[in-house]
């Protein structure tokens, strides 16, 4: 049977749920873009300038991270920079921290961004598939009640599969949505641990 007849028996709930699987392949698809386009995965050349800001050589520690557009990368070279050219009073520690504490809430809501959207997405499908299988199982006893005794069960039966096609495609794209909904959350989450943890270790690296 051909997709475009087998995709026509589910209705136009099926239909829904397409354009719904092309837009979360969009989203997704963006965002494997913006984080390759900022190596997100790139973590070393962080442990590496900090190496060289704890051992003295502030100046290159701050050159060799402040070209790079990672994330937790311009978060502790803003940090770097700041402790850099200024005097860290009590006062200016603590506003320090403030616009730090801004900036990473910037970048994570930056990349947190279209989450939610996939995470609805995720839920919605499998109930419009559960919907669709729904009328179409009520079309299908409608067909056995116009037949009266002349049931044709191979009738009621292709009725029953092609009611249960839109369940199936609901699946088919809710997994995969929250597959990589769940993924970009766990990125995210890691890059909130790796800012935290860089910053704190470059503003009490005086503390002994």
């Amino acid at each position: 049977m051909e997709i475009t007849s087998l995709l026509a028996k589910g209705g136009p709930v099926v239909y829904i749920l397409l354009g719904l699987s092309v837009y979360v392949l969009t989203i997704i698809i963006y965002k494997l873009h913006v984080l390759y386009k900022v190596n997100f995965f790139r973590f070393d050349v962080t442990q590496e300038s900090l190496n060289m800001w704890f051992n003295d050589n502030k100046e290159d520690a701050y050159k060799i991270i402040s070209k790079d557009k990672h994330p937790q990368k311009e978060v502790v070279s803003f940090t770097m920079y700041h402790m850099l050219k200024n005097n860290l009073t009590q006062d200016k520690e603590r506003y320090l921290r403030e616009e730090v504490s801004r900036l990473s809430q910037e970048r994570l809501e930056y990349f947190d961004s279209n989450l939610d959207t996939l995470k609805v997405i995720a839920m919605v499908a499998p109930l419009l598939g559960l919907l669709g299988t729904v009328f179409g199982m009520i079309d299908a006893f409608q067909q056995m009640e116009m037949a009266g005794n002349n049931i044709n069960p191979s009738t009621l039966s292709g009725g029953i599969w092609e009611a249960l096609l839109t369940t199936a495609v609901g699946l088919s794209v809710a997994i995969p949505t929250v597959l990589f909904e769940s993924f970009f959350r766990a990125t995210n989450d890691k890059l909130k641990i790796n800012i935290e943890h860089s910053v704190t270790k470059l503003l009490t690296a005086h503390i002994d």
